[in-house]
């Protein structure tokens, strides 16, 4: 969630801040959690800002580009009830409105909420959310097309301390989203996006060090298709790793291992699987980071191979820097692939059907440059160049947005 508080004067008090952090940040700000006390109860009114600026291609399309002046945001509300010290109920809900002003088809109203409760103890800690939100955007990077979109779903973690060096943490969830029917290059993505998928899994750690664990778990994830049961399937993971806290030199984790994916149906396929994501502090002010991820996912479209399957992996760096007080500078960068698992068939209007593997490759880099108020709130101006090349013509897009956010970043809790 993007936004800024309402009351611009909670800023004038704020502490100086270590380098921007990313959006969905877990560092929780000293001080009060929110900027209203109303009994036991802290509320936080804000004007949530997604994007302010210029969108070079708003269709994402490879020829006859469209540019217009987009924005989207609207106002929210941030209730915490905190629970001693390491617990804590939270609240969070608000409106969304996207706004192009010459091209009046992608104007939507939207909305989200969420509500999260966090426990924590000496040896445990239990955390549960239940979300729900309505989108309009690009879901991802098959599919250039806005889709509107309902997600509900909920998620819970609990971790124990069973010795002076072994952990345990489970971990479930279970999300619904529907998508509304859209003839999207011959495919009804009603059918091939709506989805009921459900997930459960446990990790064993090990302290190696105060600020070091080594971890071995695995997962199952069930997949549902309400509108095409023939794309049911289940994919059970098996990784192992490393993780770190925030206060080592090099704050993350790095997991790796094999994940499965079997159709009710029939067919099956594997893959290498990874999640690596590090930061490096070299001073308050200085931060490098970076992530790399590979794993399986379904295909927005249907495919010849065994599997309604693709892998898909992406890398991206970034550095944070605080300027001059709490001025900061942000540059980052990403590439990423996936491919089918067989061929995929487009229809596109007046012509010939194509049919071939798709074979996708992207670039995104930019730079923002901004104000730090405190922790949770910061304005900046950014830019954002994107470009793909595909095996399908239609595919290949590239485009520039630049503008200005106003950013709000509540703690959220962590489910791993």
């Amino acid at each position: 969630m993007t936004a800024l508080a309402l009351l611009w004067a909670a800023g004038a008090a704020a502490q100086p801040v270590s380098p921007v952090p990313d959006a969905g940040s877990t560092t929780t700000p000293e001080g009060r959690p929110g900027l209203i006390r109303v009994g036991t109860f802290y509320l936080t009114p804000y004007i949530h800002v997604g994007n302010v600026g210029l969108d070079t291609n708003v269709f994402y399309t490879p020829f006859d580009r469209h540019t217009d002046v987009m924005a989207s945001g609207g106002p929210g509300l941030e209730i915490v009830r905190p629970l001693g010290k390491t617990s804590r109920f939270r609240l969070d809900g608000g409106l969304d409105y996207l706004y192009y002003v010459r091209t009046p088809s992608l104007r939507r109203w939207n909305g989200y909420g969420s509500g999260s409760l966090e426990l924590g103890g000496v040896k445990t800690r239990f955390a549960a959310e239940e979300r729900y939100a309505q989108t309009y955007s690009r879901p991802n990077y098959q599919v250039n097309a806005r889709l509107q979109q309902e997600t509900e779903g909920t998620q819970a973690f609990l971790s124990r301390t069973l010795g002076e060096r072994l952990s345990l943490a489970v971990f479930g969830e279970r999300s619904r989203v529907r998508t509304d029917s859209t003839d999207y290059l011959g495919t009804d993505l009603q059918q091939t996006m709506s989805e009921d998928r459900y997930e459960a899994g446990g990790e064993l750690r090990i302290a190696l060090s105060v600020k070091t664990k080594l971890v071995a778990g695995g997962e199952q994830t069930w997949h549902r298709f309400p509108y095409l049961p023939a794309r049911d399937g289940r994919a059970p993971l098996a990784y192992g790793g490393f993780r770190t806290d925030e206060t080592a030199l090099i704050a993350g984790s790095a997991l790796a291992g094999v994940r499965w994916f079997m159709g009710d149906a029939g067919g099956s396929r594997n893959t290498f699987y990874a999640d690596v994501n590090a930061a490096r502090h070299f001073s308050p002010k200085t931060e490098l980071g970076g992530r790399f991820t590979r794993d399986l996912a379904y295909s927005a479209f249907a495919t010849s191979g065994p599997t309604p399957t693709i892998v898909q992996q992406l890398a991206e760096v970034y550095l944070d820097k605080v300027l001059v007080s709490h001025v900061y500078l942000r540059i980052f960068g990403g590439i990423g692939s996936f491919t089918s698992d067989g061929t995929v068939t487009l229809v596109l209007p007046g012509e010939i059907p194509q049919t071939q593997v798709r074979n996708d490759n992207f670039r995104e880099a930019g730079a923002e440059v901004g104000y730090q108020f405190r922790p949770r709130v910061r304005a900046g101006v950014n830019a954002r160049y994107t470009t793909r090349t595909s095996t399908f013509n239609t595919f290949g897009i590239e485009g520039l947005l630049f503008g200005f956010t106003l950013t709000y970043n509540p703690p959220q809790p962590q489910f791993r």
